[in-house]
C-alpha cells in the first residue's frame, strides 16, 4: 500500500472509524509506520478523534465527515473561518439598537442564578474507574535489537509523552511481531483504557493474564478491573480485583480499598 492507494480507498478514515478488516489495518499500519507524511496525519486525526470522542453530542455520521475534511485543512482556511466570525459578530452588533446614554449609566441586571449550571460530581463508580496510566521506565538492552523491540520503543516514546493514542498503532505492531510478549500487550491495553476504548483494552489485558508472566500480572489484574468498572461490570472487576489482592504486590492495598468501597 502506498500513500496514493490510502487516499483513494478512504483507508486512513476507515482506520480511524475502525471498518478495516484485519488484512486491511496490518496493511495499513505497516505503510504508515514507514511513511513519515502518513504517520503525522495519522497523528493529528487520531488527537482530533479523541476530542471528537468527548463531544457526545456529535453523531458518527457527523465525526466521520470530521474526520474526512480533517486532511484538506490549511491554514487560509482557518483564517477564512476566523474572518467570517468576525464579520458575523460585527454585523450582529450593528443590528443591535444601542440604549439611551443615561440607561447605559445604570447599574446592569444581575444574571438569573439559573444561569450558572448547577455542580455535579462525579459519581462514586466513575471516582474508582478513575485511570493513572502504569509507570513505564525504558530498559537498556546491549547489543542489537530486533525488529519487534524497536517497534515498541518507537511507541513507547509517545506512551512517555502521555501521547497514548498515537502508542497504539506501534504497540499494535509490536504485538503482530512478537505475540507472546506481554509487554507489548500490556500497555496495549493500557493505552486503549486511556484512550476510553474500554472492551478492546479488555481483550489486550486478558491476553496479558493469559500469557502467564509473573512481571506484568498484578498489573494486568488490577488494571483489567479498572475496565470493568468503566464498563459497569461489578462482578467480574470484583474478581480482578480479588485476583490482585492474592498476588500480594504493590497493587494489593489499592485493590483492598476499592473493593470495601465496592460493599466487599
Amino acid at each position: 500500500m502506498n500513500c496514493k492507494e490510502a487516499e483513494e480507498r478512504d483507508v486512513r478514515e476507515r482506520y480511524l472509524l475502525n471498518r478495516l478488516d484485519e488484512p486491511e489495518r496490518e496493511e495499513f499500519e505497516k505503510h504508515f509506520f514507514e511513511c513519515d507524511s502518513c504517520f503525522s496525519q495519522l497523528q493529528t486525526s487520531l488527537a482530533i478523534q479523541e476530542r471528537l470522542r468527548s463531544q457526545p453530542s456529535l453523531g458518527a455520521q457527523a465525526r466521520g465527515a470530521f474526520l474526512r475534511q480533517t486532511w484538506a485543512w490549511t491554514p487560509a482556511l482557518a483564517a477564512l473561518v476566523l474572518l467570517l466570525a468576525v464579520g458575523l459578530w460585527w454585523r450582529s452588533t450593528r443590528r443591535q439598537p444601542q440604549p439611551p446614554l443615561a440607561a447605559q449609566s445604570q447599574t446592569q441586571p444581575q444574571p438569573s442564578p439559573q444561569s450558572t449550571p448547577p455542580f455535579t460530581s462525579p459519581s462514586p463508580l466513575d471516582e474508582l474507574a478513575k485511570v493513572e496510566p502504569p509507570p513505564y521506565k525504558p530498559v537498556v538492552l546491549r547489543g542489537a535489537e530486533d525488529e519487534s523491540a524497536q517497534t515498541f520503543r518507537k511507541a513507547m516514546e509517545h506512551y512517555s509523552k502521555g501521547d497514548y493514542a498515537s502508542a497504539i498503532p506501534g504497540l499494535r505492531a509490536a504485538e503482530r511481531s512478537s505475540p507472546q510478549n506481554p509487554r507489548s500487550n500490556f500497555y496495549l491495553g493500557a493505552c486503549y483504557l486511556l484512550t476510553g476504548q474500554t472492551e478492546s483494552a479488555i481483550e489486550s489485558l486478558r491476553k496479558t493474564i493469559a500469557l502467564g508472566d509473573s512481571v506484568y500480572s498484578e498489573e494486568a489484574h488490577f488494571y483489567l478491573a479498572k475496565a470493568y468498572l468503566k464498563d459497569g461490570r461489578i462482578p467480574e472487576a470484583k474478581t480482578e480485583l480479588q485476583e490482585t489482592v492474592q498476588l500480594g504486590g504493590s497493587r494489593k492495598a489499592e485493590a483492598e480499598e476499592i473493593l470495601r468501597r465496592l460493599g466487599m
